[in-house]
């Protein structure tokens, strides 16, 4: 025998049990309950779920159109046919209009076995689809929940407002901390905010131990999903401390679904689907859970990759900080000490060989110097700090500064180092940053360029101040034209050419951080063109 939850919209209780043994006689063990007013049927279908309704088509005080409208008003599916003493073609026609799935005469009974089974079967099919289709529109807004460029917290939050009240009636995510030895309720909805905030306060008061038997604590332990579809039955309490256990109690759950949030090495936390009152939760749900935890697992996991990437960095730039500050020191120490060698040479007798290699080292202490500034910089780039100390100078007469500096380390490549360009080129800039984005151009044009002029050219262009620094190196591809002012970019084997690649970086950002830019392009003949722009004080741009 089929079980049949039957509810009957019926005045007379010859006619139930006519109906109900009919319905056995084709296979129905039917559990029959009887209303015959709309406030008893209201209250029939709010406390329990039924199978099948069938109903009289006129009662003294109620009609079948009556019932349809209560069960319309609830929106439940349920199979709804007309079993009338007498039923014209017309109200036929009226309650089929109005929802019922089949009529026909209570003298014709034999047809209302196969009538229940096909209406059975297809109220399954609605169902099954309906469900996929809830679940489709479910996951697709899960994923944009997901998505959304918030915090992982506001993310979480977000997230278990979508099943409620749809699927469950509470949803929960707990994620497992270790300090707190065990979980800690990150997110956590239901429709009535009281309860909201008991559960709240309970997550505050206790902590389920990771040895628990059964609930979340225990799926975070297994990996293993949980489903109890009455939790009344639960055979094991959920945490070992009574009062804990009584607090849980309060929530009046009825069923729940406790899925893992997968890590790729270990459980991050748990998925948490709940009834209260009659409904329950079925398999659809736990495939359901599973797939929202399947991608919170997956969100959670970028967000501890992410994590630990910051990390990284911030303990390479902490390093660079420490080594580059370490480094600075003696490099100051021994340019000073070469510096006092080198002056009474300079006024005493001449000793040709002793200043040549005076000079070549300070040379050798001044190029360490900007590769430990350079490191140094790129640590305060990664961390957003570039701090500008603007002061009012001369881009003309600090590029002939510049130049006159790299003079000797030109001739030493065999590069004739031209310079022009008339002084009156005023503005203010931080006078270390520009000084070090021009000497870079000058050094990379030596270093590419050997054995050829270098033109340096300082110019007001409109409201900007410029420096060109031309040479006849070995020129630039057009696609390499953008990498080489990438952090680390070169364009060429570093094998080939020395250096960090940090130079062209930091004076183009540099230049944008004083409002301008920096730039390259390939010569015709051969060479590059490198370019810093920068913004003139008010009064020379008028």
């Amino acid at each position: 025998m089929k079980p049949l939850r039957l509810l009957m919209v019926e005045d007379n209780p010859d006619d139930e049990a006519l109906v109900v043994m009919e319905l056995r006689r084709n296979g129905f063990a039917a559990e029959s309950h009887r209303v015959q007013t709309a406030d008893a049927l209201r209250e029939a279908l709010h406390r329990q779920d039924w199978d099948i309704i069938l109903s009289d088509y006129s009662m003294p005080r109620f009609t079948a159109l009556d019932a349809l409208a209560v069960l319309r008003d609830t929106g439940r599916d349920i199979p709804f046919i007309v079993v009338s003493g007498s039923i014209g073609e017309d109200e036929a026609v009226e309650a089929m209009r109005a929802g019922a799935r089949d009529y026909f005469a209570k003298d014709r009974l034999v047809r209302l076995g196969a009538a229940v089974e096909r209406e059975l079967r297809e109220a399954e099919a609605r169902r099954e689809h309906a469900r996929e289709e809830l679940d489709r529109v479910l996951l697709a807004q899960s994923s944009e929940a997901l998505a959304e460029p918030l915090d992982l917290d506001e993310r979480l939050k977000r997230l278990v407002r979508i099943p409620v009240p749809r699927v469950a009636d509470w949803c929960v995510i707990f994620l497992h901390e270790r300090a707190r030895g065990g979980l800690r309720l990150a997110a956590l909805a239901h429709p009535d905010a009281e309860r909201e905030a008991r559960a709240w306060a309970m997550d505050q008061r206790f902590t389920a131990p990771l040895d628990a038997q059964a609930g979340p604590a225990r799926v975070l332990a297994t990996g293993e999903p949980e489903w109890v579809e009455d939790v009344s039955k639960r055979s094991v309490p959920v945490t070992r401390d009574a009062e804990h256990q009584r607090e849980v109690d309060r929530l009046g759950l009825r069923s729940v679904v406790y899925v893992p949030l997968r890590g790729r090495a270990s459980v991050l936390g748990v998925l948490g689907l709940a009834t209260s009152g009659e409904r329950r939760l079925g398999a659809a749900d736990l495939t359901l859970a599973r797939e929202l935890g399947r991608r919170v697992g997956l969100v959670l996991e970028n967000a501890r990759l992410f994590r630990e990437a910051q990390d990284a960095v911030r303990l390479r730039d902490e390093f660079l900080t420490v080594a580059a500050h370490e480094l600075r020191t003696p490099l100051t120490t021994l340019r000073l000490q070469l510096g006092s060698m080198l002056a009474p040479s300079l006024r005493g007798p001449p000793a040709p060989e002793l200043v040549t290699r005076l000079e070549r080292s300070l040379r050798q202490v001044r190029r360490l110097g900007t590769l430990v500034e350079g490191l140094l910089d790129v640590s305060r780039l990664s961390s957003g700090e570039l701090r500008l100390a603007p002061e009012r100078f001369d881009l003309a007469e600090l590029v002939r500064e510049v130049t006159g500096r790299y003079r000797p380390e030109a001739v030493g490549v065999g590069c004739e180092l031209r310079v022009s360009g008339e002084p009156g080129i005023w503005g203010r800039w931080d006078r270390v940053r520009v000084d070090q984005a021009v000497a870079a151009l000058v050094s990379n044009a030596l270093k590419f360029g050997p054995g050829k002029p270098v033109e340096v050219d300082v110019e007001t262009v409109g409201p900007r101040g410029r420096v060109c620094v031309r040479d006849r190196g070995i020129g630039i591809q057009e696609d390499q034209l953008e990498l080489i002012f990438e952090r680390f970019g070169r364009a060429v084997s570093s094998r080939s050419y020395g250096g960090l690649g940090l130079g062209l970086y930091l004076a183009r950002r540099s230049a944008e951080a004083h409002g301008g830019r920096a730039w390259a392009e390939p010569r015709e003949g051969g060479g590059a063109c490198f370019t810093l722009e920068l913004p003139l004080e008010k009064e020379m741009r008028e």
